[in-house]
């Protein structure tokens, strides 16, 4: 089950996909969120258009839809609510709070970079300033030098939490989505070299694609059992199984959440495996993760 934001005649808002349940493009989630509300609930509240406030304002999310959805199952007017055409895709998140990624969690992706894999969690952060969506282009400034993707997988928070242990940590998550932590790694080189922080390598507006949807945590069985597949121009440039992470999910929340409180719509990007390679003008990206879809962005030199 996935939720996603769609914009349609201008207006944004939520939708979510089940299997052939909800049609070929899915249906309208907030229109059907009000239609629960006031006919099994006799209240209705005002539409919800931004997943920020859907993930702040329901923080019980699994239950939630699948209260929603067996209400949408015996509708007598269901059709109204599917989405009748293809939508615009909007990333899943334009404004989370934090987007924390970890560095160097896959051991052979470590070596790659001439490190040793950490005895800790590494973590910076990115902007949301730089979030795009499917479909939309990365724009590569021809002064950076070389730009390369990096598919992750990326942890959705739900619930607030601090200082939280690793064994309630994943009580915390919504759900998983993908995220290219695309990275200007001559800049992030020459960072390093003279002691100072990445976060121009990193942090470039188009630099974080994020989609095509949040796919629920309870229709993941594990999140560290999931085949990833970076490709460029059809050539497999990054593949790898999540299982090769060094620090699991709850370590990783475990960790964060002793430095900041985590908030329901913060984002953690798990890392990248091995394989990064430079993009070139004009190169067409897609990124899968099993279980969570397909992310596919263009590259325009500027």
């Amino acid at each position: 089950m996935q939720l996603f934001q769609f914009r349609r005649k201008g207006i944004v808002q939520l939708g979510l996909r089940f299997g052939q349940q909800t049609g070929a493009f899915g249906i309208n989630f907030t229109d059907t969120l009000q239609a629960f509300q006031r006919e099994a609930l006799g209240r209705e509240q005002p539409a919800i258009h931004r997943m920020e406030v859907f993930l702040d304002e329901y923080l019980d999310l699994g239950t939630l839809v699948g209260q929603v959805m067996a209400f949408f199952t015996n509708y007598r007017r269901k059709e109204t609510l599917l989405i009748p055409d293809e939508p615009e895709i909007l990333p899943p998140l334009q404004q989370p709070g934090k987007i924390l990624c970890i560095g160097k969690n896959y051991a052979k992706h470590a070596e790659e970079t001439g490190s040793k894999p950490p005895k800790s969690p590494i973590y910076f952060d990115k902007v949301a300033d730089c979030i795009i969506g499917p479909g939309d282009t990365i724009n590569m400034p021809r002064d950076f030098g070389r730009v390369d993707p990096e598919i992750e997988l990326a942890v959705v928070i739900g619930k607030p939490g601090f200082q939280v242990h690793r064994d309630q940590a994943l009580d915390l998550v919504a759900g998983y989505t993908i995220l290219n932590d695309v990275t200007a790694r001559d800049l992030q080189t020459k960072a390093k070299d003279q002691g100072n922080p990445w976060f121009a390598s990193k942090n470039y507006a188009t630099f974080c694609p994020l989609g095509p949807a949040i796919t629920l945590k309870e229709y993941i069985h594990d999140p560290h059992d999931l085949e990833m597949v970076l490709s460029v121009n059809g050539e497999v440039r990054q593949e790898e199984n999540t299982s090769q992470m060094i620090f699991s999910i709850p370590v990783l929340i475990e960790t964060l959440s002793h430095q900041l409180p985590l908030r329901p719509g913060d984002i953690i990007a798990t890392g990248t495996p091995h394989g990064i390679s430079p993009l070139e003008d004009g190169d067409t990206l897609e990124l899968s993760i099993q279980g969570l879809g397909t992310l596919q962005n263009s590259v325009r030199a500027i």
